[in-house]
């Protein structure tokens, strides 16, 4: 049975009106709440590790960290999951290494902010979630083309499309105001904002990992 998944359209087509460079806060949002999948999937050690990308993602736009360190990041994820098979979609592999490309995408964007590459991360995080809620409704999940669209969208999915739109929502409110650039106060409050998300997501993660026999940490 194949998933069609009925894509964020809207708001994918505003990440090509708002300002460059608020793509990486839309990415790294997508990231935040794409953390409750990958913390549940992982052991310690990796969750450890992808807390301190995430971390250096935010940090660095506020320029806070350096082109050298991000490039090293990218490079490091490669090495941890670069090699990982990716041809089942219904894999723990598959689902924790999506999660973990979030938070390398905000930092890609960062380094080469393109709307296209932006899209990337909401497109991946409904990707995930789609496919937990055919999960949790019965159903086995089977990733289709990305343009194929059906009416049909679940709690989770329709959860990370809310957060998304409330994303660039707060990004329109702030460039309405003529500030041109990012506050730490601004990140700070976004970021806090995508705790609930975040939670539920990695509540439904742990149950279709039940039901799947994946070990969670």
């Amino acid at each position: 049975m194949a998933i069609k998944l009925t894509r964020n359209v809207e708001a994918y087509a505003s990440l090509r009106e708002i300002p460059v460079e608020f793509l990486t806060i839309f990415c790294l949002t997508c990231a935040e709440r794409g953390s409750g999948v990958f913390n549940q999937l992982s052991e310690s050690e990796q969750i450890e590790w992808f807390s301190q990308v995430l971390n250096s993602a935010w940090k660095a736009s506020l320029g806070g960290a350096s082109e050298d360190e991000l490039i090293d990041i990218l490079e490091d994820f490669e090495l941890r999951y670069g090699t990982l098979a990716m041809d089942d979609p219904d894999s723990k592999e598959f689902c924790l290494v999506q999660a973990a490309t979030l938070a390398v995408n905000a930092i890609a964007v960062h380094l080469n902010p393109s709307a296209a590459r932006a899209e990337m991360s909401g497109q991946t995080l409904e990707t995930i979630l789609g496919s937990f809620d055919f999960r949790l409704n019965g159903s086995k999940s089977v990733i289709t083309r990305r343009d194929t669209q059906d009416s049909s969208i679940g709690r989770l999915q329709q959860l990370e499309q809310d957060s998304q739109k409330s994303t660039i929502e707060s990004i329109r409110a702030l460039t309405s105001q003529g500030i041109s650039g990012l506050t730490p106060a601004f990140l700070e409050d976004l970021r806090n904002s995508c705790g609930p998300a975040r939670d539920k997501i990695a509540l439904a993660t742990e149950d279709v990992a039940d039901m799947s026999g994946w070990a969670t940490s």
